[in-house]
């Protein structure tokens, strides 16, 4: 029996008026009956607490409404959770398929879920599954008759569908259980005890709403015993959108009224709009490089009770600690943060990464490294006869040796070829160093080599919670994070539990280990974790459905970019809009309209004043701004200038920022010391630490800020290294006065520096042979002589390369029938010259002091290098040859062939009792249209080449020694491939 029940829309002009109705009509039971208010989110219940206090109202989510409910109805069946029912679709599926004939899809995890999230729609939208197959059915059937293959596989697809619903509708009765959709029909048709007497709704449906009521609940609200009010509070714009026709569909006949009947006039807060100064009028947003420099803008104006506003929480949550710690501002993020955001959902993917790819190098070296797992490693190598434990911690030293070691022998995986590394470990010092955190990450491998066997669903997912639960760090009650990682870590291994006893109860296929990963990660990805207490005054980073229900000073609305305002909505993956719409779906425009209505609604609703902001990279991506910003206008907000703000504001932070360009470089740059801050009244002492700080810090223009550390005492430099230098100073910094190590890569072929030490060694090993074999030069009448020691020589050396690279650089050698190798491409070059040689000096060192002359004069210079090959002529002179596997340099920037060949002058002098003069300097390239490239055409244009290269060596040494290393590199594309761009500050500083 349905209960007679008033049922009540309040109209609110704006969420000021919205939330003081909400809190009146929270505060004022009617009697004993204690009153359920609806809110779309929990952050959304969070803010609406702080304004409610000592209200005795419930603040509920549609999905805890329906916790409650289940729970006060008597002899209620069970009611599966989200891991019980997706392992119960799974199994529906798998049968259901077997029913369709010649099924084009393939039944993955991932795919089940989206069949199980299009029955929840269908059930929400009042659709039962014979309802969507009669309609579907009905709408396909002529084209499929037709021939139409589109039709036939959407046929098929419905009948999958279909077939999936059934069964999984049967399985759940015969569990005697039921889900949201079995509950209803209960709630409908039994009351519950104590009934839900009075019902405030704090949100919209769910095309108004992403979070709102769905068609399915407002029937459940009209039809289910026991309520004896309902009260609907919505704004004006909201209503507007197309709701109101809505809501009159499903209750006809409702009351209505406005808010100042429920909670008495009151006077209506508008806030004013920040607007950028010298922003055309219709450009009232700020415009900013990127997310960091935006939020940097906002930690600067940031006052107590401000809001950060936006769409998409990671970005922001990820950078909000370095934008607001690093000026001491508190804040807390009061919406669910998803738990792939916490460190312990890395610590698990880390685990899984090992697996996966089968105990590579970096997935070991970054377990290893990992502070949230503890390892010992130790072994007879390394273990004094003293030592009673049977394992030391592993330090970080023992882990970069062994990261060093293993990119050394080539290891790329698999535990039997670790297993064969570790009996015949090397001795030397760095390997011995190693020892113990190779025997750690043999202890790791061997514990988790089981996953990789298909097993069970349910004892893969519990060899992995066995892996955490004997490998997890300890964690020390003194430590600051430890609640917030006991908290994420009770997180996912409750949700690991519960996904084992579900496959086990009801569907336990066979796993791989790129099942379960892919399983484990689409769950964590789906999961929240409820952040802890905000700190008092700390400032608040909400989404915007959480952001109406909170009372804020100021707001500043972040990130409207395309695809975010509005959030696209999650596309059905299973059938066009079109052919959606006959089952309930809404058209786009209602969807969108509904949104600029919320956007609007939130300009409105600090007390004070409001910003807007965009910006122009995501991860250096272009991106557009969001069309939302277009509806500003219809807010009706006065404006006012930064500039005229920052007169009066008195803002514990910066001044506003200026333009876009500003500063992520540095906070208060341009503004003189006495204009950064005033902390006149301001009591933290933290604050004023920070503010001090600030004014005492040297000028951003500052010589130490772009690459200066002041004089650096000669020394010897290698010729390569000043070359280095000339491409990129920072770069030579980093490689060699800080001596930062570039991190190895893992690859199935040796990577460019391995290549070009493996191809000189040939070339050398070559050239030696033939020397001693008495042959001199390469001419036309030994050519086939030369190929074949060449291929000789190469075949012994590849003998030392696994078998499918060994393929790959003999034909870069020898060469195929579509193109000649680089063997041939040498050969040939010298072929062509007719000049006799008496003798090749194969990787000639250089080192001492050497004359070189410059602008100024001759000066000694310190150098030391190694040349590829010197070709002494029977002529008296010599041909300096440099092997480049890539291109070859440009002559005007190159140092190393023309400097050599300046050096090999000098050292030569006497040799062989004679004097040896340059006669030709080549390189020998790999890439690029020539193969023979020659750094000088004729006498004079050597000369000139040569005075050149002297001169830049001279300025080179001498900015080294000024210790001048700025991030400038001769071509930005440099940046792309740089082993050291996490430690350059070219971004910071601007230079590039």
């Amino acid at each position: 029996m349905i209960t007679a029940r008033r049922t009540r829309l309040v109209r609110v002009p704006d969420l000021h008026e919205f939330r003081r109705v909400i809190s009146t009509l929270s505060a004022a039971p009617e009697g004993p009956v204690v009153p359920v208010v609806i809110v779309p989110t929990r952050g959304a219940a969070r803010q609406l607490e702080r304004s409610i206090e000592n209200a005795p109202a419930r603040l509920l989510t549609r999905e805890q409404l329906y916790d409650v409910l289940h729970a006060r109805l008597p002899n209620a069946p069970r009611r599966l959770d989200a891991f019980e029912r997706d392992s119960l679709a799974q199994a529906a599926a798998e049968q259901a398929a077997r029913d369709v004939p010649d099924l084009s899809l393939r039944l993955r995890p991932g795919l089940v879920a989206e069949m199980l999230r299009f029955y929840d729609e269908l059930r929400r939208h009042s659709q039962s599954s014979a309802r969507f197959e009669t309609l579907i059915v009905d709408a396909l059937a002529g084209a499929a008759e037709g021939g139409d293959r589109g039709a036939d596989r959407l046929l098929q697809q419905t009948r999958l569908l279909a077939g999936t619903f059934r069964v999984y509708e049967r399985r759940l009765a015969s569990l005697g259980a039921c889900d949201e959709h079995g509950l209803r029909d209960l709630l409908i048709a039994r009351p519950i005890a104590p009934p839900v007497g009075r019902v405030v709704v704090a949100t919209a449906d769910w095309i108004a709403d992403p979070d709102g009521l769905c068609a399915a609940d407002f029937d459940l609200l009209a039809r289910m015993p026991g309520i004896e009010a309902i009260d609907i509070v919505c704004t004006e714009a909201i209503l507007g959108s197309g709701f109101y026709e809505r809501l009159h569909q499903w209750w006809p006949g409702i009351d209505e009224t406005d808010g100042t009947r429920v909670a008495g006039p009151a006077p209506r807060a508008r806030p004013v709009l920040l607007t950028p100064p010298d922003a055309p009028p219709d450009r009232p947003w700020f415009i900013y490089r990127d997310r960091e420099e935006e939020l940097i803008a906002v930690a600067r104006r940031a006052k107590p009770r401000t809001a950060v506003v936006f769409s998409r929480p990671l970005p922001y949550l990820y950078l909000a600690p370095a934008a607001f710690g690093a000026i001491g501002v508190a804040f807390q993020a009061s919406d669910a943060l998803p738990l792939a955001a916490e460190p312990t959902a890395a610590a698990l993917d880390l685990v899984l990464e090992v697996a996966e790819t089968k105990f590579a190098r970096g997935a070991i070296v970054a377990l290893l490294r990992s502070p949230h797992f503890t390892t010992a490693g130790g072994s007879d190598r390394t273990r004094s006869p003293n030592d009673s434990d049977s394992g030391a911690a592993v330090s970080r030293t023992s882990v970069n040796a062994l990261d060093k070691a293993l990119s050394d022998a080539r290891y790329l995986g698999d535990l039997g070829r670790l297993e064969t590394l570790a009996a015949g470990w090397p001795g030397s010092d760095r390997d011995l160093a190693a020892a113990p955190a190779l025997d750690a990450a043999l202890d790791v491998c061997r514990s988790l080599t089981p996953l990789l066997e298909p097993k069970p669903a349910s004892a893969q997912i519990r060899l992995v919670l066995a892996f955490l639960d004997d490998r997890l760090r300890p964690l020390a009650d003194a430590d600051p994070f430890s609640p917030r990682e006991r908290r994420g870590r009770a997180a996912i291994v409750s949700l690991l539990a519960a996904l084992a006893r579900a496959h086990e109860a009801h569907h336990d296929p066979l796993w791989t280990i790129d099942d379960l990963a892919s399983a484990l990660r689409r769950w964590i990805g789906d999961e929240t974790f409820v952040p802890e207490t905000a700190a008092p005054g700390a400032i608040q980073l909400l989404d915007d459905r959480a952001a109406r229900f909170g009372e804020f000073d100021e707001l500043a609305i972040v990130g409207l970019v395309e695809q975010e305002w509005p959030d696209l909505p999650r596309a059905n993956i299973f059938y066009p809009a079109a052919m959606l719409r006959a089952l309930g779906w809404p058209p786009e425009k209602d969807r969108r309209g509904a949104a600029d209505a919320r956007f609007v609604d939130l300009l409105a609703s600090a007390v004070s004043r409001v910003t807007v902001s965009t910006f122009t990279l995501d991860e250096d991506a272009l991106v557009a701004a969001s069309p939302q910003l277009d509806e500003i206008p219809r807010a009706g907000l006065s404006t006012v200038t930064a500039e005229t703000e920052h007169g009066g504001g008195g803002s514990v932070g910066l001044p506003p920022p200026h333009k876009a360009s500003a500063d992520r470089r540095s906070l208060g740059e341009g503004c003189q010391p006495d204009q950064i801050l005033d902390m006149s009244g301001v009591q933290d002492a933290a604050a004023r630490e920070w503010a001090e700080m600030r004014r005492t810090r040297p000028p951003a223009d500052r010589p130490a800020f772009h690459g200066s550390i002041g004089s650096v005492a000669p020394r010897t430099w290698s010729v390569s290294a000043l070359e280095t230098y000339v491409g990129c100073p920072f770069k030579f910094f980093a490689q060699h006065v800080l001596k930062l190590e570039e991190e190895p890569d893992d690859e199935e072929v040796m990577d460019p520096r391995r290549q070009g030490r493996f191809v000189h060694e040939v070339f050398e090993a070559f050239f030696r042979t033939w020397q001693a074999a008495g042959y001199g030069a390469i001419r036309p009448d030994n050519l086939d002589e030369a190929r074949t020691v060449f291929e000789r020589v190469v075949d012994e050396a590849l003998d030392r390369l696994p078998g499918a690279e060994a393929g790959l650089e003999r034909t870069r050698l020898l060469g195929s029938p579509a193109a000649a190798g680089l063997g041939e491409a040498v050969f040939r070059m010298e072929a062509e010259r007719p000049i006799a040689v008496v003798e090749r000096l194969l990787e000639h060192t250089f080192e001492g002091r050497f004359v070189v002359a410059t602008a100024s004069g001759t000066r000694e210079v310190a150098l030391r290098g190694k040349a590829d090959r010197v070709d002494l002529l029977d002529t008296g002179t010599f041909r300096m040859i440099d092997y480049k596997l890539g291109w070859p340099p440009d002559r005007n920037r190159a140092l190393q062939l023309p400097i050599y060949s300046v050096c090999a002058e000098q050292r030569l002098a006497s040799y062989r009792g004679k004097t040896w003069l340059l006669g030709e300097a080549l390189y020998l390239a790999f890439k690029g249209p020539k193969r023979v490239v020659s750094l000088f055409t004729s006498p004079r244009d050597r000369d000139k080449v040569l005075a050149k290269a002297q001169q830049r060596l001279a300025d080179t040494l001498d900015a080294i020694e000024r210790g001048e290393f700025p991030p400038a590199p001769d071509d930005v594309y440099r940046c792309e491939t740089c082993s050291f761009a996490s430690v350059c500050r070219k971004d910071y500083v601007g230079d590039v």
